[in-house]
């Protein structure tokens, strides 16, 4: 990596700090003198050196992608090697010999997510009790929980099946399907059985 020019660095160079009268020699004063635009030169020297060596990359901190393979690791290498990694992809994206199985699914499941967004569109919370709320999606205990504690089955059993009903079946009993009491009145010789609601 490459430092800044420091103060520490421009100390003691140039004219700054000397005296009105400098007690030196010729060579010495013009040696103090250059020193400073000497500084700028090495530096400039070093970056111009560090930007084009094969390392050049790592001189300015520049690390190579995992996955990107090259030899060299000049600036522009690093981006050549990267640049040819995208269109490699790019191009094995268009050309991997199961693209139609991946744009089925991908096609498949756009069409459920697009399924999923209409079912759900305006909904915006789940509920745990059944309410009068169109942004509310009430769970299965919710459901459940609603239809325990208003009896629903045996309100749909009293309409469908009111007592007095004859229900005729040969597989199974009424009672075990819907609820309710029922009486057993004949089987016949087909094993049909007549079962009548008595409460």
């Amino acid at each position: 990596m490459f430092n800044k020019v420091t103060a520490q660095d421009r100390a003691n160079k140039g004219n700054v700090g000397l005296p009105d009268t400098p007690n030196m020699t010729a060579n010495e004063l013009q040696e103090r003198m250059d020193s400073l635009p000497n500084l700028g030169i090495d530096k400039l020297n070093e970056l111009i050196d560090g930007l084009n060596a094969e390392t050049a990359a790592g001189n300015i901190g520049m690390v190579v992608p995992n996955g990107v393979t090259t030899t060299q690791t000049t600036i522009q290498a690093v981006i050549n090697a990267i640049v040819l990694d995208w269109s490699l992809n790019t191009a094995n994206r268009h050309t991997h010999a199961n693209k139609a199985v991946l744009d089925t699914i991908t096609s498949t499941m756009l069409d459920n997510y697009s399924a999923l967004v209409t079912l759900f569109t305006g909904i915006e919370t789940i509920a745990q009790a059944v309410s009068n709320n169109n942004s509310a999606l009430p769970t299965s205990k919710a459901v459940k929980d609603f239809v325990d504690a208003y009896d629903i089955k045996s309100k749909v059993l009293a309409v469908a099946y009111p007592v007095g009903v004859v229900y005729t079946t040969k597989g199974t009993a009424p009672g075990t399907l819907f609820g309710g009491t029922w009486s057993v009145l004949d089987t016949d010789t087909q094993g049909v059985t007549r079962y009548l609601r008595t409460a």
